[in-house]
């Protein structure tokens, strides 16, 4: 009887073990979204709004500001990029993403920059909850995006890019990131772990009966 018992135990243990794998491994290896604004098109300067164009975030402003797709040859990675501001480009707007599931792994490329230094500022919520504020460092060089590092964070619910100081403004380009979802899989093999504990019990208190 313990010998059957012991079996029991190393099944719903190797049960509820390849779960969790599969879990964190479904995480680890989920491809990165990246947000390019290429598939736009040329659009010439001032371009089509964004908002709700790519599933599981959206992008807003403040005010009379609308995020509008600028294709710039040379400027971003490509020929498209993100630019914020009041209808017309300028560049100075803030740039909001709402994330329907917490992120992972974000980074962004602001593009465009005229001087060098902290030239804008981040604001990072996790969890819904504020987080920090990140300055953004450019190099001032027109041609040159500059990366934009928040990977530090996790669970990242929504970001505000604001207080833009670059004589030019700057755009941005390659919002990138890991949604950390489980897969449906991943769920279906922790119930069944779960499950063959739930009958162990019940047949523990079957034999003290």
């Amino acid at each position: 009887m313990n010998t059957i018992n012991s079996f029991k135990r190393a099944v719903a243990t190797g049960f509820i073990s390849a779960g969790f794998a599969m879990g964190a491994a479904s995480v680890a290896s989920a491809a990165p979204t990246v947000i390019g604004f290429e598939e736009f098109g040329n659009v010439g300067i001032s371009g089509p709004t964004v908002t709700t164009e790519y599933p599981g975030v959206v992008f807003s402003s403040t005010g009379v500001n609308v995020n509008i797709v600028s294709s710039q040859p040379g400027i971003g990675d490509g020929l498209n990029f993100l630019c914020t501001g009041s209808p017309g480009i300028n560049c100075v707007g803030e740039t909001i993403l709402n994330f329907t599931d917490p992120v992972s792994g974000l980074s962004f490329l602001a593009v465009g920059s005229n001087n060098s230094g902290v030239q804008a500022l981040v604001d990072v919520f996790v969890n819904g909850a504020f987080a920090a504020t990140n300055n953004i460092v450019v190099g001032g060089l027109f041609n040159t995006p500059d990366l934009v590092d928040l990977s530090a964070f996790n669970s990242v619910t929504s970001i505000r890019i604001h207080d833009i100081t670059d004589g030019g403004g700057l755009g941005w380009d390659n919002f990138t990131y890991i949604s950390a979802v489980p897969e449906a899989e991943t769920y279906a093999m922790l119930l069944l772990g779960l499950g063959v504990v739930g009958f162990m019990a019940h047949r523990r208190k079957e034999v003290s009966a």
